[in-house]
């Protein structure tokens, strides 16, 4: 029998925490690359893009992106870190979303999606994964600010 459990490991809890935080990041940013693409101030991106999943946030993008740039290194580009962040929201949610549990003095184990156990994840591997998202922030964000699709966006607006 599986007892539903919060890990007690302090590095744990805490890599969990900084990974639910950065994936608030990457939100954000999804959001403000909305922003960018249809041209909509900070408030009117974040009034429009309101509580939409980071999924939906995707989809919207992609849609966007495809409308505004065609195909274009700065679209594939972009195509490419969703696909990334895709990813990587997944994995997170796979950490987020699952039961987590134990054997009555086993070790802690998280339930797979088919409802099978396996060993719950490291506060190395949590880490990575935030560092995986961060990274993913970071370079949507300069692409989205300076960058290559910034560039495509400045030559789109002024035609």
């Amino acid at each position: 029998m599986i007892y539903p459990n919060i890990p007690e490991d302090k590095d744990v809890q805490a890599a969990l925490g900084v990974l639910v935080i950065r994936h608030g990041h990457l939100e954000y940013i999804l959001r403000m690359t909305i922003k960018s693409l249809c041209n909509f101030s900070i408030k009117d991106a974040l009034t429009d893009t309101n509580k939409l999943s980071a999924k939906k946030l995707r989809e919207r993008i992609e849609k966007e992106a495809k409308k505004k740039l065609g195909q274009c290194d700065a679209s594939e580009k972009l195509l490419e870190l969703l696909n990334r962040s895709w990813k990587a929201s997944d994995k997170r949610n796979f950490f987020v979303h699952n039961i987590w549990g134990h054997e009555l003095d086993g070790p802690l184990l998280i339930q797979n999606d088919d409802f099978s156990w396996r060993p719950a994840p490291s506060a190395l591997e949590l880490e990575e994964l935030s560092r995986e998202i961060q990274s993913i922030t970071k370079e949507l964000n300069q692409d989205r600010l300076e960058g290559i699709l910034f560039e495509e966006l400045k030559k789109k607006n002024s035609h």
